[in-house]
């Protein structure tokens, strides 16, 4: 599954964009309640032209996807699954025993509809996430607690420059001014005022923006804005090598993404994961540190009915690739027998993994019908309307997920 820089747009175009931050969650809940109609061929890596070499990841979302009658669907399929279902077991009573009215409930507040909730996200930062055609998020990974965060995004979107900064100062509580560098406006935001205030681990990082052309802004850490302001003016060049090759090879859809992957700790992993599926998953883990780049996409099939993801999964060596396609069938196969729903069971039984030579690829295509099904599943497991199984069934299905997905 990706791993998108999300807190590089938290304060700014994560609000207008908010309904992308669920398509990059992973695992079988994400695949079918990020599936969304309306998608059109997505544009090719062109795209990451403007993104600087070195990162470690990046995902290209085609956020025209929000605006179809499918994502109203499966939103409202949500909500009633969650929020509906709550309303209906505790009715509201917005009144106290001494006739004081009180404040309506988080749960009460979420907006029972996808106009609704894109109309509450653009009266909270006066940027419509609606007029959002694509976004590109990149990182580096740190190399310490301590180093500075690296995380970028380059956002297409039909939003006035002033709205934009409006938006930052408002949801960083900063002031910005303007500067050029190389002939681009930057907003970068004033001096924080000393404050004898104790933390821990380092500070929140200043968030940039440039103005990379009419209706195309970079979002992001200091040096991640920097670096694309250098490649967009041509005096440095964007992400290539094995990363860009890996994006390039993802079929269409409107969410592709690429990541190098890094060493985990072997012993901790299996504490977790371990103890979350009932499973010694130290082989697992060994092999996950012999993988090289994870890509994907999640797409519509031609019938634009039935929803689809793809991963593929490089290594380093023939052995691991076998290693990682047997424990991943293996996953999917012990995690479908345990799991108590036979939907979600025939759902991943039908998670197909395949092999040539050093690339393992995971695929899956699901019927809009059977993502609602999925989609109500989970929300009685987290409304707490169902009891896991014998290996727990929220967590051992996100891990059997995980494994099908990502490796």
């Amino acid at each position: 599954m990706p791993s998108i820089p999300t807190g590089t747009l938290s304060s700014t175009a994560a609000k207008a964009v908010v309904v992308v931050a669920f398509l990059a969650v992973g695992g079988v809940a994400a695949a079918q309640m990020g599936a969304l109609d309306g998608v059109t061929d997505s544009r090719d890596s062109a795209l990451l032209e403007s993104v600087p070499d070195g990162v470690d990841s990046v995902a290209v979302f085609d956020a025209s996807v929000i605006e179809s009658d499918t994502a109203e669907r499966l939103y409202a399929t949500g909500y009633n699954a969650t929020v509906g279902s709550t309303n209906q077991s505790t009715p509201a009573d917005n009144e106290t025993m001494d006739g004081m009215e009180t404040a309506p409930s988080p749960v009460e507040m979420v907006p029972a509809n996808l106009t609704g909730a894109f109309d509450e996200v653009e009266n909270e930062t006066g940027l419509d996430p609606r007029a959002a055609e694509q976004v590109i998020t990149f990182s580096q990974r740190q190399e310490n607690f301590t180093s500075p965060p690296y995380q970028g995004a380059i956002v297409e979107a039909d939003w006035a420059k002033s709205d934009v900064v409006d938006a930052v100062e408002e949801n960083t509580n900063r002031s910005y001014r303007n500067t050029t560098v190389d002939g681009v406006t930057v907003y970068k935001p004033e001096p924080r005022e000393e404050e004898n205030v104790t933390t821990f681990g380092p500070p929140e990082p200043d968030q940039w923006v440039a103005v990379l052309g009419d209706g195309e802004y970079a979002f992001g850490t200091e040096q991640a804005v920097n670096d694309t302001v250098q490649v967009e003016v041509g005096d440095a060049d964007p992400v290539d090598g094995d990363l860009r090759r890996a994006f390039d090879s993802t079929r269409d859809g409107y969410l592709r993404y690429a990541q190098t992957s890094q060493n985990v700790n072997v012993t901790r992993i299996n504490q977790t994961m371990g103890q979350s599926t009932g499973l010694n998953v130290t082989a697992y883990a060994e092999a996950y540190n012999d993988l090289h780049i994870t890509s994907g996409t999640y797409y519509i099939a031609d019938d634009g009915e039935t929803l689809g993801t793809e991963s593929r999964i490089m290594t380093n060596s023939t052995d691991t690739a076998r290693d990682v396609k047997d424990l991943a069938q293996g996953f999917i196969s012990i995690q479908a027998g345990a799991i108590q729903n036979e939907t979600l069971e025939s759902e991943l039984r039908a998670t197909e993994v395949t092999r040539d030579d050093t690339t393992v690829t995971v695929s899956r295509q699901t019927d809009i019908e059977t993502a609602e099904t999925l989609i109500r599943w989970y929300a009685d497991i987290l409304t707490g309307g169902q009891s896991g199984a014998a290996t727990g069934v929220a967590s051992g299905t996100t891990a059997a997920a995980a494994a099908a997905q990502s490796v």
